[in-house]
């Protein structure tokens, strides 16, 4: 028998798969009474705190606990490209779903991204599954092995969750720990401690400048894309990439090693790359008025997604942050103090945030990001940009961030026709 824990998405989603195996298991949440005679492993939906008490239970009596990417793993026989950092998961998952779905046809992707591993098995159980993973679908793996792992970032978040940074960095690195000779891991080379790892699979870093000699992967020179394997290969100019930022510069070159590492042309990736569009809430662009871009970077979560977007721009911002802070320290904004022209924070960490940038920015505590779009309206000139980068979580006054980002993008539409019937 088997409990599943959550009746979310993810857990109607292994139900419904495990019913077409003819596998016994019953459907419980926090609501519903439980005992866990009889079971024999449970899988819990991702984002169930390590602290709930029914990983207690289950540890007491030794049954196995894991998420739908643990199960999903028991049944899938193709590829999988697993994918985690704090920033830019979805992002470069996108980018290489579909790098390799032009060149493979039986490409899937899933995880975290939205769709449960499950899903994809309902349709399929070979091809390449490329699977978004958070921290938390890593910390419960046991057998999981991705044939590529992909390893972008890391800043402090969900530190809520996990208590500690280190017992978060540890969960993220569980991702390449049943990985063999024959594997990959395709790092970010500008950590340290990813260059010292010491596992088993293959080392391939992606770097925003030449890598030293000694070590392999995709950088940047000359403002092209350049693979170090064997050989030395030019790939294509990096103007190609329509994402803003260096950190998506970082997200196109792990796309581009793993669509190496799998053979696909050069000439399909480069067409791959120049056709991608930014998706949505991760600083999209979302209408000019007056001379003034809005931008919305709902997605930004964290002050490392925040200094990114920042970072992007190269005139003047006027930035709207703000929610609930996840352990994050926005003095870090300092390094754009003669760029950023006035902060507009709204959300529960708002006291919180101003004490950390009061000392250089310019700043406002708003009620409502209603009121900090119209403020911000007020103070800006043509050639100014009003990014919405909030840093923190939207639970506080939204129901997530793309509801967040949505309301952003209204009241921007709606501000632009009151405009228009004014004239």
């Amino acid at each position: 028998m088997v409990l599943i824990f959550g009746k979310g998405k993810t857990g109607l989603s292994v139900k419904d798969f495990l019913d077409n195996k003819n596998i016994q298991n019953i459907l419980i949440d926090d609501n519903d009474s439980y005992n866990l005679n009889n079971i024999d492993y449970i899988v819990i939906s991702p984002g169930v705190p390590f602290s709930h008490k029914i990983y207690k239970e289950a540890k007491k009596r030794k049954i196995p606990v894991f998420t739908d990417i643990e199960l999903g793993y028991k049944y899938f026989k193709g590829e999988i490209v697993a994918i985690t950092g704090t920033d830019g998961k979805t992002t470069t998952t996108t980018i290489i779903y579909n790098i390799l779905k032009s060149h493979f046809e039986k490409t899937y992707i899933g995880g975290n991204y939205g769709i449960p591993f499950t899903d994809i098995l309902k349709e399929t159980e070979d091809g390449i599954a490329v699977l978004e993973l958070s921290s938390f679908q890593i910390y419960s793996i046991k057998d999981f092995r991705p044939n590529i792992a992909v390893f972008l970032n890391i800043s402090t978040d969900h530190l809520d969750w996990h208590k500690k940074y280190k017992h978060y960095l540890l969960s993220k690195l569980k991702i390449f720990k049943n990985q063999q000779e024959n594997d990959y891991a395709v790092l970010n080379f500008s950590y340290q401690f990813l260059r010292d790892l010491n596992i088993k699979s293959k080392k391939l870093f992606f770097s925003l400048t030449p890598l030293p000699e000694e070590y392999k992967g995709i950088y940047i020179k000359d403002n092209y894309f350049w693979i170090r394997a064997e050989d030395e290969i030019k790939l294509f100019p990096i103007e190609k990439v329509k994402l803003k930022g260096k950190h998506n510069l970082e997200n196109v070159m792990a796309g581009l090693i793993v669509g190496y590492i799998k053979g696909v042309p050069i000439e399909k990736m480069e067409e791959v790359i120049q056709n991608f569009k930014p998706l949505e809430h991760r600083i999209e662009y979302v209408d000019t008025i007056n001379g003034v871009d809005f931008y919305n970077d709902s997605k930004a979560t964290t002050v490392q997604a925040v200094y990114r977007a920042v970072e992007s721009f190269n005139n003047k911002i006027i930035l709207i942050l703000g929610g609930i802070n996840k352990g994050g320290d926005f003095s870090a904004l300092k390094n754009f103090k003669d760029k950023i022209k006035k902060v507009f924070i709204i959300g529960k960490s708002k006291e919180e945030i101003k004490d950390m940038i009061k000392d250089f920015a310019d700043y406002s505590l708003e009620e409502s990001l209603q009121d900090a779009v119209l403020k911000a309206m007020e103070i800006a000139e043509k050639g100014d940009t009003i990014l919405f980068s909030p840093g923190c979580a939207s639970f506080d006054m939204f129901k997530n961030y793309a509801d967040r980002g949505n309301k952003f993008k209204d009241i921007v539409k709606r501000v632009k026709e009151e405009k228009n019937e004014t004239l």
